[in-house]
């Protein structure tokens, strides 16, 4: 709860009252301000829980509607986005809910509930009894704009320039209100805003700034960080000034501290500042007004002053009248004074000796008491001390018949675990039919690093034939093109090599035709005897190249339709992943027997150490049977002892509790002479120190007798004075009227001026509202 609110309301109210007395005294001015403690979580949290405990009202919000704007600006304070929280309450179970809104994007944010659009600027809720939750965004001019600006060593800066500085830094809020209201004061339409209370605050780390100092508000300290808060009220003192009419209440109003910034300065060290938030809301300051001028006006009601002043006038020619008559009483006060005086005299005397008696025998009887005291402790604790002795004496011979029983397991256990250990030795050992665990694991080390030689040879082998096939299938694959290009290069070459296609052949056997069809006879007339059969034996041996070339085209078509078969292919692949995984396991193989042959090795290392081990195990178990037999014999004669031991001690405890009854009984006798003795020297002093008071008493009364007799004439003459000069001429300073003034006060606090919601309401709902406004990080591009 902020209590200055109301104070700032009745200071407003009484300055009316303060400025009627500038005529007769001085005037003072006084504020206060209490706020909550921050809590400790994330920056954002902890701002925001901060700052709105500062401005939280007492009691639950009775409003059917809470509206939370938040509003993230950059670092300057320039808004970048809105967005609107809003509470609607179904304090009565309906079905529905009806809301008027502006938003934009709006989403149920703690149901599933839908809304219909009404198009008139409202919507409906399907909230089935329960309240609703929503939120959505907004472009609406906000009621109130926040300003932040920077300045490093007295000279403005931008805040990305800020970032990564050192130096003395002043970062200043400025808050402009945006809000007009129209009241009427005196049957007069007047303008004025909503007052907005903003609380805005930070977290400065330790380690980066110090000298924190806040203009119109605190630090807090948290630990490794300081939480500053500073609060304003921007344009209420113009507001207020603009409306009064009355000059001695606006020199008033002068005097009063109602902020309109916020300003912090601290020495900074490579600045760097994650956020800011402000809060601001309406209804705070009107909440209280009523009451606050209320109050005022009980105590000072400018409508009965003049009645009252009359009155005073009366009361002052009284007064002066009744001071005459204190001056006689008091000079009969005076006499009986002075035989007061003669008889404490009297008494302080005989008071004082019987103070010096008494205390001597308390004296005496508390040195007694002092020393009985010390001499029931000393027997407290001898008897505690035997108590002590006896216990542990019981313990101790209980103990030992524990320890003479636990010695003779510990020599049996002893014997079987030697006997154990011999064995164990015996089977490291082995015999002639059984070779023996540490033999067994030498022949088993050696046979693993054989079969991890083997292994490795496989594996060689196996990846030897992978390459193989994989070159293999390489080779079929380039086959049928290799056989008829071969193929093809025999036919030519036996053409004799001037023909190397199939268009040669074709060409060369067309001319041989036409040359054949003429005839041998012919033929040979006009070429020479034996060219036919030249020209036919030609002619037979390129037709046997084309058929020679026709039918490797065919073995070329089958071959590779071979090659390229389902069957063939899938022969193929089959084969290269046997061999590839072949390959893979023999490799597997070897390195599983390397670690076979490796861990084999380990456990005949291992094995060798255990048995070197046992051997001491089974050396060691006899020394220790041989030990606990000579130990059984000692904690015999221990037991023996320590039961004498017992039996004694237990005497000496039975004696030392009757030394103990009687010595508390001297004590507690000697306590109380010592008591009664201090009593009665007490008693004593008390005396003497009021005979004193009364005898000192009694002079001063009888002094004070004297001076009051003086005095009662100067009042008596003073008051005479008092209301020629001052009561008469205050009746005459209050001749104004001040009501219209305090109307104004009470119309800017009333329901009429206060800014309950942003999105609008529905008439007869009840709404409240309060903003949060969170300003950018400032930080160096490394810390980004």
């Amino acid at each position: 709860m902020i209590k200055w609110k109301k104070y700032i309301c009745v200071a407003l109210s009484a300055v009316m009252m303060a400025s009627l007395a500038t005529g007769c005294g001085d005037t003072n001015d006084s504020s206060s301000s209490d706020k909550a403690e921050a809590t400790t979580e994330s920056e954002s949290d902890t701002l925001q829980d901060a700052l709105t405990s500062e401005i939280s009202k007492d009691g639950a919000s009775d409003a059917d509607k809470e509206e939370t704007v938040y509003v993230l600006a950059d670092a300057n304070g320039n808004a970048n986005d809105v967005t609107v929280s809003t509470w609607l309450k179904n304090s009565d179970g309906a079905e529905g809910l009806n809301d008027k809104t502006n938003l934009t994007d709006i989403q149920n944010v703690k149901g599933y509930e839908e809304y219909k659009d009404n198009g008139d600027g409202t919507i409906t809720w399907a909230a089935n009894g329960s309240d609703i939750y929503y939120q959505g965004k907004s472009n609406e001019e906000l009621p109130v704009d926040v300003k932040v600006t920077y300045k490093l060593d007295g000279e403005e800066i931008e805040p990305s320039e800020l970032a990564g500085k050192s130096g003395k830094v002043t970062i200043r809020f400025d808050y402009t209100n945006n809000t007009k209201k129209t009241v009427t004061v005196d049957s007069k339409n007047t303008e004025v805003i909503s007052p907005f209370v903003m609380l805005s605050g930070m977290i400065l780390p330790v380690d980066k700034f110090s000298n924190v100092q806040v203009e119109n508000g605190k630090v807090i300290s948290e630990g490794s960080n300081q939480i500053v808060v500073g609060y304003a009220v921007p344009g209420f003192k113009q507001c207020l000034q603009d409306g009064i009419n009355d000059s001695k209440i606006e020199t008033a109003l002068d005097n009063i501290d109602v902020p309109d910034y916020v300003e912090v300065t601290a020495d900074v060290t490579d600045f760097e500042l994650s956020m800011t938030m402000t809060v601001a809301a309406s209804d705070l300051l009107g909440s209280s007004a009523e009451d606050a001028i209320d109050e005022v006006e009980d105590k000072a009601d400018v409508s009965s002053l003049t009645d009252s002043v009359g009155q005073l006038g009366d009361s002052a020619d009284q007064l002066e009248e009744g001071s005459g008559k204190i001056t006689n009483g008091l000079e009969t006060l005076k006499d009986g004074t002075y035989s007061l005086k003669k008889g404490a005299d009297t008494l302080a005397d005989g008071a004082a000796s019987l103070e010096t008696y008494t205390s001597q025998l308390a004296a005496g009887t508390s040195q007694i008491s002092t020393a009985m005291g010390t001499l029931d402790d000393g027997i407290k604790s001898i008897k505690d001390g035997s108590s002590a002795l006896n216990d542990g004496a019981k313990t101790l011979a209980t103990g030992a018949k524990t320890v003479d029983t636990s010695v003779g397991t510990l020599k049996s256990g002893a014997d079987k675990l030697n006997s154990g250990a011999k064995e164990l030795q015996a089977g490291f050992e082995g015999t002639d039919s059984n070779p023996g665990l540490s033999k067994g694991a030498s022949s088993l080390a050696s046979g693993a690093s054989s079969a991890y030689a083997g292994s490795q040879a496989l594996a060689k082998g196996a990846t030897e034939l992978n390459n193989g096939v994989n070159t293999l299938v390489t080779m079929l694959t380039g086959m049928p093109s290799q056989i008829v290009s071969q193929a093809q290069s025999n036919v030519y070459s036996q053409l004799g090599g001037s023909i190397t296609s199939e268009a040669g052949i074709d060409a060369a056997m067309s001319q041989l035709e036409g040359a054949l069809a003429l005839g041998k006879t012919t033929l040979d007339a006009a070429k020479g005897d034996g060219t036919y059969d030249a020209y036919f034996a030609q002619y037979t041996g390129l037709a046997k190249a084309k058929g020679a070339l026709s039918a490797i085209d065919k073995i070329e078509t089958s071959l590779t339709a071979t090659l390229t078969s389902e069957e063939t292919t899938a022969q193929i692949t089959a084969l290269q992943q046997g061999a590839e995984t072949l390959d893979t396991k023999m490799g597997e193989l070897s390195t599983g027997l390397k670690t076979i042959s490796d861990g084999a090795s380990s456990i005949s290392t291992g094995i060798d150490s255990a048995y070197a081990g046992v051997k001491a195990i089974a050396k060691g178990t006899g020394d220790l049977s041989r030990g606990a037999a000579a130990l059984k014999k000692g904690t015999n004669t221990l037991s023996d002892g320590a039961a004498t031991i017992s039996t004694n001690m237990n005497t000496l405890y039975q004696g030392s509790l009757t030394l103990a009854n009687g010595s508390s009984q001297l004590k507690t006798a000697a306590g109380t002479l010592d008591s009664s003795a201090g009593q009665i020297a007490a008693g004593a002093k008390t005396l003497s120190d009021g005979a004193s008071q009364l005898d000192s008493g009694s002079k001063t009364l009888d002094d004070g007798a004297k001076e009051l007799v003086t005095g009662s004439k100067t009042l008596s003459d003073g008051m005479k004075q008092f209301n020629e000069e001052g009561i008469k001429k205050i009746t005459k300073l209050f001749a104004g009227n001040y009501q219209a003034d305090i109307d104004y006060i009470e119309a800017l606090f009333s329901d009429d001026t206060t800014y309950t919601s942003f999105t609008g309401t529905i008439d007869g709902t009840k709404s409240t509202v309060k903003f949060i406004y969170e300003t950018g990080a400032i930080k160096s591009d490394a810390e980004k």
